[in-house]
């Protein structure tokens, strides 16, 4: 009879200790229920979003060459998907004489020193890291943060033109 005490005990306490592992206190002290996932239809969710908002922002200005996706770490908090992500948008300037472009035309003008090196440059590709993370809510809509601290994270509500000067 102790042992199917025992084991009863154990069986709730085993049951107690998981359950209570899900709960993560927040910054703001109350608690919230998180569960780790690894949905591929989120991922490939979250991809084709930020294609399309890469490409929205920046297509203007940019030929878009690839789209990278690293170190994507995704869980339910509340019931709703929060992912985390490096994401990397490898550009080029579109195609044209880079002696027809005002600050190198300047440079060869004034016979600056770096003239060459604009020039050779202008063409090559080049990267925009970003650390993201997107929120996907119960009716499916997705709204982006990015990480604003220069040490440590600090979440702000962000769009991808928000990394565009103006």
């Amino acid at each position: 009879m102790k042992k199917f005490i025992m084991m009863i005990l154990l069986t709730i306490l085993v049951a107690f200790g998981v359950s209570a592992c899900n709960d993560v206190q927040s910054d703001n002290g109350t608690y919230v229920d998180t569960e780790k996932t690894t949905d591929k239809a989120n991922y490939d969710r979250v991809r084709a979003y930020m294609e399309v908002e890469c490409r929205e922002a920046f297509s203007p200005y940019y030929e878009l060459l690839d789209f990278q996706t690293s170190d994507y770490q995704e869980e339910v908090v509340n019931g709703r998907v929060e992912a985390t992500f490096s994401y990397k948008l490898i550009h080029k300037n579109y195609d044209k004489n880079p002696d027809t472009v005002g600050y190198i035309k300047e440079a060869k003008d004034r016979e600056n020193n770096n003239y060459q090196q604009m020039y050779d440059e202008y063409l090559q590709p080049r990267e925009m890291n970003f650390h993201l993370k997107v929120v996907i809510d119960e009716n499916d809509a997705i709204t982006l943060y990015s990480n604003i601290s220069p040490k440590g994270i600090e979440w702000e509500e962000t769009k991808m033109d928000d990394f565009i000067m103006k």
